[in-house]
């Protein structure tokens, strides 16, 4: 598969060239004082020192992209990690969103990732970004007393959607690849879904409860983030299935999906859909479903959810760690 050089039509366009392209990109360790780019520890949660708003990424046209690093304070280390992509409905959400904070404390890293949102660019452009914070991740981690061989995904609702995507497509571009550290590997070691889309063809199919004006409302999301109507061009969501590019992969990383019984915002059909097609293709995934529970429900953030998590990461980390050189899929 190809990059997309041009996110809405799939091919170049020798009149509206990628923002990306117009110019040489700024330097900004020739233009901004190192001690105001310097991250500084802090202590602010439990068990964890603390980097905010260190920029992974500064795509030309754009603003820079920022993450925050959550390093766990006891143990030697290097850490596994979580790189941790929020929800939001790609329309908003902040770093500091989601059930991860007690990850640190059980000795596990978090890079918890911003990224472009579709106010600002529309796919694939955002799955480029959490491919860069995956690199990013693995270039720095000595700096950060990180284990690179040890790097997972977790994403929450459109989050989980970009994440099946980078972490499926792992070294193979489908957008315009942004960052300083393009040697470095994108591949992950495992993904944890919590109540994701995964297929944008059937998303108002598997809705729960909704009434109609929830599935247009949630449809207009879906062509601000696409940048075309998926029900008029059906044709153009290939390159948006998962589970159609993990048909594509010889290795894909092992999922495990958390989703909500009750989820009247993505419907719980949307992570058995993908669950069951991973297992069809013979790669790894483990499907909980949450009694009751609906979208975003807090029960994802107490401690019986969270140690599924860490079971699933701990039993996928103790496996032989995977070849990570930077070498796309033929």
């Amino acid at each position: 598969m190809r990059p997309l050089n041009d996110s809405t039509t799939g091919h170049v366009d020798e009149c509206r060239p990628h923002v990306s392209t117009l110019m040489a990109p700024f330097e900004y360790d020739e233009l901004a004082p190192a001690e105001l780019r310097t991250p500084m520890p802090q202590e602010l949660l439990r068990g964890a020192v603390s980097y905010m708003n260190v920029a992974y990424a500064a795509p030309l046209g754009w603003r820079p992209l920022t993450l925050d690093i959550h390093v766990p304070k006891d143990g030697v280390g290097p850490h596994p990690v979580v790189v941790y992509v929020h929800g939001g409905s790609f329309l908003g959400g902040i770093t500091a969103m989601g059930p991860w904070r007690s990850l640190p404390a059980s000795g596990v890293a978090v890079v918890s990732v911003s990224y472009r949102l579709s106010g600002e660019a529309q796919f694939p452009e955002p799955i480029e970004d959490i491919r860069a914070a995956i690199r990013w991740a693995r270039a720095r981690a000595a700096e950060f007393n990180l284990n690179p061989s040890s790097i997972a995904l977790w994403g929450s609702s459109a989050g989980a959607y970009l994440a099946e995507m980078a972490g499926i497509t792992a070294d193979l571009s489908i957008g315009q690849p942004i960052g300083d550290n393009l040697a470095e590997s994108a591949r992950v070691t495992a993904i944890i879904n919590h109540y994701g889309i995964s297929s944008f063809a059937t998303l108002r199919e598997d809705s729960f409860e909704n009434s109609p004006a929830e599935k247009d409302a949630l449809d207009r999301i879906v062509r601000q983030f696409l940048g075309f109507d998926p029900y008029r061009e059906p044709g153009r969501l290939e390159s948006t299935s998962p589970l159609g590019l993990a048909a594509q992969r010889d290795e894909v990383p092992p999922f495990i999906f958390m989703h909500g019984a009750s989820d009247r915002r993505v419907g719980i059909g949307q992570s058995r859909r993908l669950h069951e097609g991973l297992i069809a293709l013979g790669h790894r995934s483990k499907f909980v479903a949450v009694p009751g529970a609906d979208h975003n429900d807090p029960i994802f953030s107490e401690t019986a959810a969270l140690k599924l998590v860490l079971d699933f990461l701990r039993e996928t980390w103790a496996q032989p760690a995977p070849n990570l050189s930077n070498e796309a899929d033929a």
